[in-house]
C-alpha cells in the first residue's frame, strides 16, 4: 500500500469556543498506481485530509502510513515525506515567485538537499515533463507566461522533486476547456512516468468520473462513501445532502433509463456514453 489512514480525527482550535471537528474517524487505505478522486461539498474535510498525507497539518488523532513513513512516530521524516507526496494546490501559479522558471522548478530540488547542478538539471526534466519548451521558458519570468503555462509550470516544480504520490487540490480550477483537458491529459501522462499514485480533489464531478479509478465521498468530515465511480455515480442516494450532483453523463443516462431506454457498460466519460447511445440507436461511429 502507498498510503494507509487509519481513524483519522482532526479539530481546529482544539479547547476554544471556535472549535470546528474537520475530520471524524476517516479510514482507507490507496494501493500504488491508484488514481484517486476525494469530492465533497465545501467545509467536508477534503483539503484538511490531504494536507495530513505530506505533513501540513500535524497529526493529532489516529494513524498515517505513506510506504514506510509513519506518521504517527515521534519524529517522522517530514523531508523525506514531502519528497515523496507533492502537493499542488489550488491556483498553485499564484505560489510561483522566482526571477526565472529555471530557478522556480528548481526551488523543490534545492531545499530537499540535492546540489545545484542535479537541482537544475531535474528542474530541466520536469519543465519538459509538463510540455513546456525548455530553451523558451527557462530564462523567463514566470508571470511572463500564459495562463496554462503558470500551471504547467507550477506542476514543474512539484515534479522536480520526483515524487511518487502526486495530489491535487482542484488543477483545473479556473482554466478555460481547453486548459483544462490539457492539463488532465498531462496528469494522465505523468502516471507513464514516476509518479505511481494520484489524488485529485475536485468539484467537477466529470472530470472525477472519467478520470479517477476510486472516488471518496466526504461529508461533514465522515467519509460515506467509497468505491469505483462506476458503481457510485450510479446511485443518488450516495449524494443525498452533500451538495453534489452526479456527473453530466450520469444524469443523461439516468433520464434515458427512465424514459426506458438502458445503456450498457461503464458512460461515464463523453465519448462511452455517446458510442453506447449511438449502439442502442443501431448507428455507427
Amino acid at each position: 500500500m502507498s498510503i494507509e489512514v487509519n481513524h483519522l480525527s482532526f479539530t481546529y482550535s482544539p479547547g476554544t469556543p471556535f472549535a470546528k471537528k474537520a475530520l471524524d474517524d476517516v479510514s482507507f487505505r490507496v494501493a500504488e498506481g491508484e488514481t484517486l478522486g476525494i469530492i465533497g461539498s465545501t467545509g467536508s474535510g477534503k483539503s484538511t485530509l490531504v494536507q495530513h498525507l505530506n505533513g501540513l497539518l500535524r497529526l493529532t488523532s489516529g494513524s498515517i502510513r505513506i510506504y514506510d513513513i509513519d506518521l504517527a512516530s515521534k519524529k517522522p521524516d517530514l523531508k523525506r515525506l514531502r519528497s515523496t507526496v507533492g502537493m499542488l494546490f489550488q491556483y498553485p501559479e499564484y505560489q510561483l515567485f522566482e526571477e526565472t522558471v529555471l530557478k522556480d522548478v528548481a526551488f523543490g530540488p534545492l531545499n530537499f538537499g540535492y546540489a545545484k547542478e542535479d537541482a537544475y538539471e531535474l528542474a530541466a526534466e520536469a519543465i519538459r515533463l509538463v510540455g513546456l519548451d525548455l530553451d523558451a521558458v527557462k530564462d523567463k519570468s514566470p508571470f511572463e507566461l500564459s495562463g496554462g503555462e503558470k500551471r504547467r509550470a507550477a506542476i514543474a516544480g512539484v515534479l522536480a522533486s520526483k515524487p511518487r504520490i502526486l495530489v491535487l487540490d482542484e488543477p483545473t480550477a479556473g482554466l478555460d476547456p481547453v486548459g483544462k483537458r490539457e492539463i488532465l491529459n498531462l496528469v494522465a501522462e505523468l502516471k507513464t512516468s514516476f509518479v505511481k499514485t494520484v489524488l485529485m480533489i475536485s468539484h467537477n464531478m466529470d472530470e472525477i468520473a472519467e478520470h479517477c479509478s476510486r472516488v471518496l465521498i466526504l461529508s461533514g468530515g465522515r467519509l460515506i462513501a467509497d468505491g469505483k465511480p462506476e458503481d457510485l455515480f450510479r446511485n443518488e442516494e450516495f449524494f443525498a445532502g452533500t451538495g453534489l450532483r452526479l456527473p453530466h453523463t450520469a444524469l443523461i443516462r439516468n433520464m434515458l433509463a427512465d424514459r426506458g431506454i438502458h445503456l450498457d457498460g461503464n458512460t461515464l466519460s463523453a465519448d462511452a456514453l455517446s458510442k453506447a447511445i449511438l449502439n442502442v440507436l443501431g448507428g455507427k461511429k
